[in-house]
């Protein structure tokens, strides 16, 4: 088959939506199809000289308004681009997003006959207030409701990464019909990798001391208000009075790096709070299996993906019990599930840091329990509602 992946973001943007569709992508290149992803350029891609691991039909853009580190398509190139799809002769156009290109790839199915085939990946209410910050939060929810409600009530199935968002679109009053299929994660990338995580230890040592020994609590992810970071810290400030050797190691990057640098800063805990900003995706593997626990305290992760690569790397987990975290760890399978507190997250940490069977426990139950999210598995799902739909 050939198939199209419309989305708004895309490499070198890193998030949840990027990682689902470079995982399905690449499995489905592996069984035979083609993949090309529709996404806006980046100006800082030919900086980076990023490779395109998957063909990709890159939309010229423009900052967008309400976030820096996001594109906005200019859709007078909508014409272009439609005559390279036709040339393309796509079998399945998958919409991944709900604006500028997301809509653009809408229209293209409707102008074209294909069904429209969409997944919800992201949970708006939860986040518009981070990009509308200047509007009241009841008005910002009311946005959030209606764009999804309108969005996907006009799209022929939704593909739903969580039985959590599918009862969120529910509520909203979507009424088409949906399929449960996981964002899988590829366990031939995330496995447990003990010697090189030991060498990665070994050598930000050199740049960090204080990581030489000790407890290390990890996050991966966008530093952002939405990822709830502020109170993994202020966690980590109740843990590190009760083992003054633990390390938290954030990697990523985002808006709230500087407010967390200051934090930490004021607190005297500089060595032992590290920031490594974007890491590549290649060394993950390798920062997963480093850390002691993989710690997430994110409320409004549709799935969480990065619980996930962690457990597969046999890294336990800690994380709040809401939304996708709490669904994948399905009752502290592979960790510890806290309220959505500083107290309640350093209680869980501590809990596993002062318990060595316990710990030895939830890193088995972690192997087991990431096993059950893999990309094959999900690949499969998807395959066959491809097939459904092809013209």
């Amino acid at each position: 088959m050939k198939i199209v992946f419309f989305s708004d973001a895309y490499r070198p943007r890193v998030n949840g939506v990027v990682s689902s569709m470079d995982e399905f992508a690449k499995k489905l290149q592996k069984r035979g199809h083609e993949v090309l992803i529709v996404c806006p350029s980046y100006p800082e891609l030919d900086e980076l000289g990023l490779e395109e691991p998957i063909p990709t039909l890159r939309i010229p853009s423009l900052p967008a308004v309400v976030s820096s580190e996001d594109r906005v398509a200019q859709l007078w190139y909508e014409p272009e681009v439609f005559r390279q799809l036709d040339a393309f002769s796509p079998d399945v156009v998958h919409v991944q997003t709900e604006f500028s290109i997301g809509t653009m790839g809408r229209r293209y199915c409707k102008k074209r006959g294909y069904p429209v085939i969409s997944t919800c990946h992201t949970h708006w209410e939860m986040y518009i207030s981070n990009y509308l910050h200047f509007l009241p939060p009841r008005f910002n929810q009311y946005i959030a409701r209606t764009l999804m409600r309108k969005v996907y009530n006009n799209d022929t199935l939704v593909i739903v990464p969580s039985r959590q968002i599918e009862a969120v679109l529910r509520r909203y009053g979507v009424e088409r019909e949906m399929v449960w299929i996981p964002n899988g994660i590829d366990n031939s990338f995330f496995y447990p990798q003990p010697d090189g995580a030991n060498k990665l230890r070994y050598d930000l040592a050199e740049k960090y001391p204080a990581l030489a020994e000790g407890p290390i609590l990890l996050f991966v992810g966008r530093l952002g208000h939405e990822k709830n970071v502020r109170l993994l810290l202020e966690a980590f400030m109740r843990v590190h009075k009760e083992i003054p050797n633990a390390n938290l190691v954030f990697v990523g990057n985002g808006p709230v790096l500087g407010e967390l640098k200051s934090r930490t800063h004021e607190a005297g805990l500089d060595p032992f709070v590290h920031f490594t900003g974007y890491v590549h995706r290649n060394e993950l593997p390798l920062y997963y299996a480093m850390a002691t626990i993989f710690t997430f305290p994110s409320v409004t992760e549709t799935q969480g993906l990065v619980t996930i690569e962690a457990m597969l790397c046999g890294t336990p987990v800690v994380g709040v019990n809401r939304m996708g975290t709490a669904e994948v760890m399905a009752g502290e399978k592979g960790g510890l599930l806290a309220e959505n507190s500083a107290s309640s997250v350093a209680e869980k940490i501590l809990k596993l840091l002062k318990d060595p069977e316990l710990l030895k426990q939830k890193k088995q139950e972690a192997l087991v329990q990431g096993n059950l999210w893999t990309i094959e598995n999900s690949c499969t799902i998807l395959e066959n509602l491809y097939r459904r739909f092809t013209l």
